[in-house]
């Protein structure tokens, strides 16, 4: 699969800028970028279960050398609940389907159970992405992924993480706000909410957002020009090395 240029697509379907906000009374989930073989510190709750889950994957093994988890249950969705009555903090490993090895520092304290979204870098190992993605030709593989995300389907072996460090450099006068992501065997999809922060109308082309590692640029509509204050959704697909 040839990687040496961007593929500019234009996309045909309106997105909005939205903006997503937690339910009053609601504690939204932690999110945590962790690195394969690395080590995080994350507080619990030694009063309440805590879930802990690893988004497109399953957490197989969790281990507590000196038995500080009195509970250690996996759920259907492969997740795990932990709890502890620990008052000192303590170290757990933990272990999932795709081969993410992971150290976690605990620090007990009170309050409710939380909840811990750990999003991993692990690329090139999506099996089922990558039978499809790599012998498909480059330019059919950019146009595949993008009509598949944005049409609401996800392609074989693709899977939605949270939004964690995901960023873009917009040319001048806008500023962009990474909303979604999605990612496969070597590629990842991130939508952005780029909007117009002058005061005057801005001629924008999806060309001007290609920076290096930028596989594919598209518009959430078909534009040209972005008046004053205007908000519109691109599309980005970045290499693996991008995650």
């Amino acid at each position: 699969m040839q990687k040496n240029k961007a593929l500019m697509v234009s996309a045909g379907l309106f997105f909005s800028c939205s903006v997503m906000a937690a339910g009053a009374g609601t504690q939204a989930p932690t999110v945590v970028p962790v690195m394969n073989g690395g080590q995080v510190r994350i507080a619990v709750s030694n009063t309440s279960p805590n879930l802990f889950t690893v988004p497109g994957d399953r957490i197989t093994a969790v281990d507590s050398l000196d038995g500080a988890l009195t509970s250690n249950v996996q759920t259907e969705s492969g997740g795990v609940v932990v709890a502890t009555v620990n008052k000192k903090p303590f170290t757990f490993i933990l272990e999932t389907e795709r081969g993410l090895n992971l150290s976690i520092q605990a620090v007990p304290r009170q309050g409710a159970g939380r909840t811990i979204r750990l999003v991993s870098d692990l690329p090139g190992t999506g099996e089922k992405a990558g039978a499809w993605e790599i012998p498909t030709p480059y330019e059919s593989l950019l146009v595949s992924i993008s009509q598949a995300v944005r049409g609401g389907k996800l392609p074989a072996g693709w899977y939605q993480l949270p939004v964690t460090e995901e960023a873009l450099q917009p040319p001048a006068g806008l500023s962009a706000r990474a909303e979604a992501v999605w990612a496969g065997h070597s590629l990842k999809m991130v939508r952005f909410a780029v909007e117009n922060k002058t005061l005057s109308v801005l001629n924008i082309r999806e060309s001007d957002f290609w920076q290096p590692g930028i596989r594919a640029v598209m518009f959430g509509r078909p534009v040209s020009r972005l008046p004053a204050g205007a908000c519109m959704d691109v599309y980005v697909i970045r290499g693996g090395e991008g995650r």
